[in-house]
């Protein structure tokens, strides 16, 4: 098995160009194509207070205008050669990736290394995105399972920039200028700060060569201070009101960072809670009471610290028994841990996910850029599958011992108006 396994992946070749600049390369010559992605280390976490969402509004307003481009012609250059870019940010980083054939590879290149180095903040561009931003905060909030997410965050980590929404607040995105942006781009783009990731069919050394003409510009300037870790609190409970129909309920518990040891056993205790139909929240409260349409739980990792979280739509009325059968799950996980035949099962599930994501390019390039920003290599997948199928149900009882008594965990209700 493990050597059908490693047959999907093999070790990505890495390269350092003479700014600073890493490579990372995954050769995959059975395609005709490339996912192509320049990281940068720059995320929600690390926005000045009073500026949340600053991270997301560089990244919109880089695809406007360059020093030689327009917006037309950015578009045009990715277009006109059957290329397809995009970008995002998290609460750690921004990617800019573009899905290309091989044969526009290093003209594609040099369109989406020009928008990632060298945008020019015009003020008429800022004031359009603005708007966009707006519209998109405001269809996030409009949407209750994505908003309720926002107000958790919020509330877990009140004081810690890492609970902030990714896109910002309203009074924050409307306070931000051209001098704002100029400097959360100086700061933060820069060689120290990046990573090039790219998957598929390319030959590597004449990538380097031509990203490092592309950017023999950009300075590899000293470290930037380190993030502080999230202070963790006690629990809290928040209750909000909205014209809906539904109610909505979120549980969160903060939890360990993906550095730590018990990265893998969070993993498989997260898909035993509440991630699929096989799941004890979802039997639980769907399959057997019918009680919610929508349960499930997450677990999102950070760099020092994570989140467990758990979240149910519902009908108001059914709020008291929903939230006495999501604490008696966590309880009985917390006094029993998992049985032998969950463990399976979760190793199953994401020993496939793993491997099935092997077979999207962009998925590979993710792997490789996220995994040098997050961890200073590449993730080896193999491997993670192999830490994965290594940890025992008593590990697992450890890390549900200790996260799964319900008094730890905050709640955040979004409940209809009136």
């Amino acid at each position: 098995m493990k050597n059908t396994q490693r047959s999907v992946w093999t070790a990505p070749t890495e390269l350092k160009l003479s700014n600073g600049i890493r490579i990372v390369s995954d050769y995959v010559n059975t395609v005709d194509s490339c996912a192509l992605g320049i990281w940068v280390k720059a995320g929600t976490r690390d926005e000045p207070r009073g500026r949340s969402g600053i991270a997301h509004f560089v990244e919109h307003t880089s695809f406007r205008r360059t020093a030689s481009r327009s917006t037309s012609k950015i578009s045009r250059d990715f277009e006109n050669r059957g290329a397809y870019a995009n970008a995002y940010t998290t609460k750690e980083e921004t990617c800019y990736y573009v899905r290309t054939l091989r044969d526009h590879l290093h003209d594609v290149a040099s369109t989406l290394t020009d928008v990632v180095v060298n945008p020019v903040f015009h003020d008429a561009d800022i004031e359009k995105e603005r708007n966009i931003i707006i519209e998109e905060l405001r269809s996030y909030e409009d949407e209750p399972e994505e908003h309720i997410f926002d107000l958790g965050e919020r509330q877990l980590f009140p004081s810690h920039a890492i609970g902030s929404s990714i896109v910002g607040t309203i009074t924050d995105v409307e306070r931000l200028r051209r001098a704002d942006l100029a400097r959360f781009h100086n700061k933060f783009y820069n060689a120290a700060n990046m990573v090039i990731a790219i998957s598929g069919n390319h030959d590597i050394d004449a990538l380097a060569e031509h990203i490092e003409t592309l950017t023999s510009e950009l300075t590899f300037k000293r470290k930037l201070q380190a993030r502080k870790a999230p202070l963790h609190g006690k629990s809290s409970h928040a209750e909000h009101r909205k014209q809906m129909q539904q109610a909505h309920l979120l549980w969160q518990v903060p939890t360990t960072g993906y550095h730590h040891a018990d990265t893998y056993a969070l993993q498989i205790l997260n898909v035993v809670l509440g991630d699929g139909m096989s799941s004890r929240l979802n039997v639980k409260l769907r399959e057997t009471r019918g009680l919610a349409y929508s349960v499930y739980s997450q677990l999102q990792l950070f760099m020092d610290c994570g989140i467990m979280a758990i979240y149910a739509g519902i009908d108001e009325a059914q709020r008291t028994s929903v939230e006495r059968h999501v604490t008696g799950i966590l309880s009985d996980l917390a006094d029993q841990g998992i049985t032998a035949s969950e463990r399976k099962r979760a190793l199953a599930q994401l020993r496939a996910s793993k491997l099935m994501s092997l077979e999207s390019l962009t998925s590979r390039m993710t792997l490789l850029g996220k995994g040098v920003m997050e961890e200073g290599q590449p993730e080896d997948p193999i491997a993670s599958i192999e830490a994965l199928e290594s940890v025992t149900l008593a590990d697992v009882h450890h890390v549900s011992q200790q996260y799964c008594n319900p008094a730890r965990w905050s709640t955040t209700c979004l409940l209809p108006a009136g």
